[in-house]
Formats: C-alpha cells, structure tokens, sequence
C-alpha cells in the first residue's frame, strides 16, 4: 500500500481530528531569557534566569490552583489580569523591591510579546502532519488548555486557515481531561465519540481525557512511560506521521 493509501487507511474512520496547542504544535521559546530580555527593555537588569524560571514554576502553580483555568470563574480577574499577577509575582519573587509600576510595564509587555511569532516556536512536523490531515478531507480542529489569545497566537504561527475551529478551555468553560470539552465538538459537528481522533503530549489531559471521552487518541513525546499509550505513543510528530504511513495503527 502507498503511502498516502496507508495514511488513509489509518484516518479512514475519523471525521474529526483535533490537536492539542503547548508542546504538541508549538513551544514557548525560551521563556526565562524573554523574562530577562523584557525586563532589561525597562530598565531591570541583574535577574538570575535560573531563578527567573524557578519563581515563574512556582508562581504559574500557584495561579493555577487559586484562579483555575486563566480566571475563567474568577470574579473580576480575566485572562490578562491573570498573566499579569503572575508576571508581577514571578518578578518580585526574583526581587521583592521591584515598584508595582515597573512590574506593570513588564507584564503588559510580555503578554504581548508571547501573543507574537517572537514568543514561540514550531514544533519540526508540525505544519506537515496539520496539512496532511486537512488534504485527507477530515475537519480539523483545536482542543487547548489555554486562553482566549490562542487564535492570534496561531495566525502568528502561520497557522492561519488551517482549523476549521479553536475551543480553548477558557471558552469551555473547563479544562482537559474534563469530558465536556472533548464532548462540545461532537456537538457541533454532530458526530459520535467514535469518530474523532485526539492528539496530544499529555497522557493525562490529551490521551487519556480523549480515551474516556469515547475518543480515539494519539499521544507525542510522551514521557509518563505508562504501558497504557504505549501502541498510541509516538517520541516525535514525525515519528507519528511515518507510523500512520507506513503502518496499520489499532484504534
């Protein structure tokens, strides 16, 4: 069987493919130095990036758990006030001298910047596997754990035309591995679980939360190791795409 032939074969039973966004199609690019690099624009020099990294971890946690989901239910805290704490508390764990007014500045300028090609990078494959599956006539979308921005993001990216929608998880209402966000494309589409494939880096969120949706699920760069995703785990999306040509995947 060619190619093309085994790839179709492969996707024959999927009317939907969806894809996670951070780590899966896209990475940040290298956000302790664009911390560094935006503070210094405004006059904040001296930061140590290892400590820059270890107080946005703590502080990206810490956002989480007290205003889930960018403050999606968060009375008076939308998603740019929610990066905007976080920047602020990342800087003054670094430096707790640093004036509220200057922390201002930084936040308003990083929110921006990782809105923009500068903040982020193409994971290799990643446009190839996108364009395959739209040429073999399935609808394709997004299912991201993100905020509303994501649709600029992914112009940014040149992906621009290439989903047929983009649900984030702010406009969900919940998060992956949440059932009811793999559940509200069926809906719109009106097709059965059966009938749409997931992929995504995160076994928890992306293939797991697909698998018990009633979804079939692809998982990349997986490093769990859990022997559950181990038919359906691929180290790379060009690993990924050679199995779907060359290879008879069991869903």
């Amino acid at each position: 069987m060619s190619l093309k032939g085994q790839f179709m074969q492969n996707l024959r039973r999927f009317r939907l493919v969806t894809f996670d966004v951070t780590d899966t199609l896209l990475k940040l690019e290298d956000p302790p130095k664009q911390y560094q690099k935006t503070a210094a624009e405004c006059g904040v020099t001296g930061l140590d990036r290892k400590q820059l990294e270890r107080c946005f971890r703590q502080q990206f946690k810490i956002m989480s758990k007290e205003y889930p989901n960018f403050g999606r239910s968060s009375p008076n805290l939308d998603w740019q006030s929610w990066w905007l704490q976080l920047v602020s508390g990342t800087f003054r764990c670094v430096d707790a001298s640093l004036p509220a007014d200057k922390l201002a500045t930084i936040g308003q300028q990083l929110v921006r910047v990782f809105r923009t090609s500068a903040g982020w990078r193409h994971v290799d494959g990643a446009a190839d596997l996108v364009q395959r599956v739209r040429d073999s006539g399935k609808s394709v979308g997004i299912i991201s754990n993100f905020d509303p921005s994501l649709p600029q993001v992914l112009q940014a990216m040149g992906f621009a035309g290439k989903f047929d929608f983009i649900l984030t998880s702010y406009e969900a209402g919940v998060m992956k591995p949440d059932t009811r966000i793999f559940k509200m494309p069926l809906e719109r589409l009106k097709i059965s679980p059966d009938q749409a494939l997931h992929i995504g880096n995160k076994f928890d969120m992306d293939y797991a939360g697909a698998r018990n949706s009633g979804w079939s699920g692809l998982l990349v760069q997986s490093t769990e190791g859990n022997k559950q995703g181990d038919k359906h785990s691929f180290a790379s999306l060009a690993a990924l795409l050679k199995a779907l040509e060359t290879q008879e995947i069991v869903w």
